[in-house]
């Protein structure tokens, strides 16, 4: 059992995933409501953080359940959806002669189009701009009509095989950030506390190969096609990777994590500096934004870190300023009765896919470091369970940058 003295992670993604909180229908009690009895002390050295399944389902860290022999394995119950069918073939090739034409004059409209959007922004800015204009986007996208030189060789020939060596290393990198994401938290969380990724292409990057030949590619790496939906000129392909199969993390009621561990709190900023930073953010911070607002960032919660660690939030000045750990928790207890309060406005209905048939459902908040910078995150994990909340078992524990909490509800 963790103390608080190391970082908690998991088990990893090739093992048997955790038991389906949502099979049970019965509403459980705060399992930090009261102590826990000492002959069933689940957090013992040897175990990792388990807290109480919302639905009566126990956890892998648990004794083993009766159905446990009776479950599929990872891959059968947390695979991605199945192929669709009917997914389309190759579409006819261009004619030859328009991509040649379209290849050479690009590079004369390509530069004025963006001149030009770049007069029109400035026209906007200077005038009195009333908010109207097309309802649809495609004018400011350069990039559609813009044949790259890699791909000039699968337009001209139209064969699947150049479509698909331009396809695969296009694919490959789409694929790599997004699993980045996931990495970082990212992804959409499903009933059975799987989370899933989607990557689209539109029809002009496969045209030759299809969407049947880019699903192809992509269960290679992994990926699946999914439904599309409406859109036909894009092709969806999806992945869906398992719960954690254990927590590894202190729990609220163990002694408090030590200053400097990643449950513990983290050193203080220098004081005499906070105000300063408090005044310069209001120039440097939009500056910093407005000069890297293209970059593509692979972390779905990176501006949240970078706050963290460049700015001062009012709410929290004068907890880093006095270094109290008594304004640290007012903090923290501030932060949480505010996200508490905004999620608790969401209605059952608006969990959607997310809501259990027996109609039960998880709300869950996300604390960021510089909420309980100076408290801890063991400390924030306490509060928090005071109200309810326990670890959300659909992520990896990272006290270094986030708090994932998660508390059962019934419509």
């Amino acid at each position: 059992m963790p103390n608080g003295q190391e970082h908690g992670g998991a088990y990893g993604y090739g093992v048997a995933p955790q038991q389906n909180p949502y099979g049970q229908g019965a509403y459980a009690p705060n399992p930090y409501a009261q102590p826990l009895p000492t002959p069933q002390q689940p957090y013992t050295p040897q175990q990792p953080y388990a807290p109480q399944q919302p639905y009566g389902a126990p956890h892998p860290a648990a004794a083993p359940h009766p159905a446990a022999a009776q479950q599929p394995s990872a891959p059968a119950r947390f695979s991605a959806p199945p192929r669709p069918g009917g997914l389309p073939g190759p579409m006819p090739r261009r004619n030859r002669l328009v991509v040649l034409l379209q290849f050479l004059l690009q590079w004369i409209y390509a530069p004025l189009w963006i001149l030009g959007l770049v007069v029109v922004f400035v026209v906007v800015i200077l005038s009195d701009y009333s908010g109207g204009g097309p309802e649809s986007d495609g004018w400011l996208r350069v990039n559609r009509s813009f044949i790259p030189p890699r791909r000039i060789r699968a337009e001209l020939t139209g064969r699947p095989e150049d479509w698909e060596r331009y396809v695969t290393p296009l694919l490959e990198r789409r694929i790599a950030a997004a699993e980045a994401t996931h990495a970082a938290g990212g992804g959409d969380v499903q009933l059975d506390l799987s989370r899933e990724l989607s990557v689209g292409l539109a029809v002009r990057l496969y045209r030759g190969l299809g969407a049947a030949g880019v699903s192809r590619v992509a269960e290679r790496l992994g990926w699946q096609g999914a439904p599309s939906g409406t859109d036909a000129e894009r092709v969806r392909l999806v992945r869906r990777f398992p719960a954690p199969a254990g927590l590894i993390a202190p729990s609220p009621q163990d002694p408090p994590a030590a200053p400097g561990t990643p449950w513990g709190p983290q050193p203080g900023r220098f004081a005499p500096l906070l105000p300063v930073v408090f005044l310069l953010q209001i120039v440097y911070v939009p500056v910093y934004g407005l000069l890297t607002f293209w970059v593509n960032r692979p972390e779905p919660d990176y501006w949240e870190r970078w706050g963290a660690r460049w700015t001062v939030g009012p709410r929290a000045f004068r907890a880093e300023f006095t270094h109290s750990p008594a304004a640290w928790d007012r903090h923290v207890r501030r932060i949480l009765k505010r996200d508490t309060t905004r999620e608790l406005g969401r209605t059952a209905d608006s969990y959607g896919r997310l809501l259990a048939p027996d109609g039960t459902f998880l709300r869950r908040v996300h604390l960021h470091r510089a909420t309980y910078r100076g408290a801890g995150a063991h400390r924030a994990l306490s509060i928090a369970a005071e109200q309810g909340w326990t670890l959300d078992p659909a992520y990896t524990p990272d006290p270094a940058n986030s708090l994932r909490l998660c508390r059962p509800d019934h419509r």
